[in-house]
């Protein structure tokens, strides 16, 4: 059971809701919430945090992922692959009808490797082999707050008509700091997409150090769904530009992306949008903006004074004041970013690729030349307008700047 939330979350956003619950600023319902388990499941995660205390030890969750990459190595991948695409796009009479049991022993015979039937079909949900994804029940709606700074990040977009001489909508994406209220970060733009969500995680990380997880909704560019469309650095929709890029780059930094059921479970993130709502669009139209650079001096002025000058009805604090005194009394989560560690290559939006047999592979209908690795799989990573990259079990091996090559 560890070994399952460990693939969900991170050992410091559960320590997190623990020491919260046994302070009792939270209740057992919320934090069985925040964590998406049953009560006798948290209680058993909370004897293991309470056993490495009493004896001074880290505490970790175990996770399945580590014994995953062991036991899949490249000849048993391969393997794989071929026996998934057979029974995907070969197979007659048993089309598309996975057995993951019988797969798992077809791997023990040939490899003498034990394989659990989860594990094969996890590795069919990543490669989009299969779709077979359970349909979640409704969760009731969670009312919460962390008692430090960093310790979740509520993180939204609201599409409106910012700005009313356009005459049309724009988005407005916005981190917030769940204790405080302060704001993170935000940017108006002419539309959402996985690289600006991207972008702004970024400029937060960089600017404040990384938090233990972000609060998001379930928008397809956080969450992919396959009964949805999503919009992406451009219009062209597909189910490779659907892959999971916000949280697969947080995961990599050891935050965790919780998901919201609904608007009401993101209260403190949606009352500033209406905040904004009743001030922005009139402004815009008093002084006659008619485009995005000319509106974000104005939101500037008015996120100052909601962080700086508004004393919030809930907390009765001013959100920067709050986030100030919080600081004082040792009360951040907040981590700073590894050094050395490659900002581009986390915050880049990631596609995987096979380089052809003359050493090149293609990306956006252009051909570009690596000179190794033919018929290999690689990722590439893509921050729109600056650069191309390209990693090969993680680790970078070729880069082209459009600008030039560096």
């Amino acid at each position: 059971m560890a070994r399952q939330i460990a693939n969900r979350l991170t050992s410091q956003w559960v320590e997190q809701v623990l020491n919260q619950f046994n302070s009792h600023t939270i209740t057992e319902k919320e934090a069985c919430g925040l964590l998406d388990i049953k009560r006798s499941q948290f209680y058993e995660i909370r004897k293991k945090w309470l056993k490495d205390q009493l004896k001074n030890r880290e505490f970790t969750l175990s996770s399945s992922g580590q014994g995953q990459k062991r036991a899949l190595n490249d000849d048993i991948q391969a393997f794989i692959h071929k026996e998934l695409e057979y029974i995907r796009e070969k197979a007659y009479y048993y089309r598309g009808k996975f057995n993951f049991a019988y797969l798992s022993e077809k791997i023990e015979r040939k490899f003498g490797v034990s394989v659990h039937r989860n594990t094969i079909r996890r590795f069919a949900l990543k490669e989009r082999y299969y779709e077979g994804a359970t349909v979640e029940k409704q969760k009731p709606c969670l009312r919460f707050e962390m008692d430090s700074i960093g310790a979740l990040y509520q993180h939204d977009t609201s599409r409106h008509i910012w700005i009313p001489h356009s005459k049309r909508y724009h988005d407005l994406i916005m981190t917030k700091d769940d204790h405080s209220r302060r704001t993170i970060e935000y940017g108006l733009h002419e539309s959402e997409s996985a690289w600006l969500h991207l972008y702004h995680a970024r400029r937060a990380a960089e600017r404040y150090g990384m938090p233990l997880a972000y609060y998001v909704d379930r928008h397809s560019i956080f969450k992919f769904n396959l009964s949805n469309t999503c919009i992406h650095y451009t219009r062209r929709i597909s189910e490779e530009e659907g892959k999971v890029q916000f949280k697969r780059a947080l995961n990599s930094l050891d935050v965790a992306v919780l998901y919201a059921n609904d608007a009401k479970s993101k209260g403190k993130i949606e009352k500033p949008f209406d905040y904004y709502q009743r001030r922005l669009p009139q402004e815009c139209e008093r002084y006659h903006i008619k485009t995005v650079k000319g509106a974000m001096p104005i939101l500037e002025d008015l996120v100052g004074f909601y962080d700086n000058k508004r004393r919030h009805m809930e907390t009765g604090e001013i959100p920067t004041e709050r986030w100030n005194r919080a600081e004082r009394e040792g009360r951040s989560k907040l981590r700073p970013i590894p050094q050395g560690l490659d900002l581009d290559a986390v915050f880049s939006l990631h596609f995987q690729r096979t380089v052809n047999n003359d050493g090149s592979f293609k990306f956006h209908s252009k051909i570009y030349k690596l000179g190794s690795f033919p018929g290999r799989k690689i990722t590439i990573g893509f921050i729109p307008g600056t650069k191309l990259m390209a990693f090969k079990n993680e680790q970078k091996i070729w880069q082209y700047h459009f600008s030039g090559y560096r």
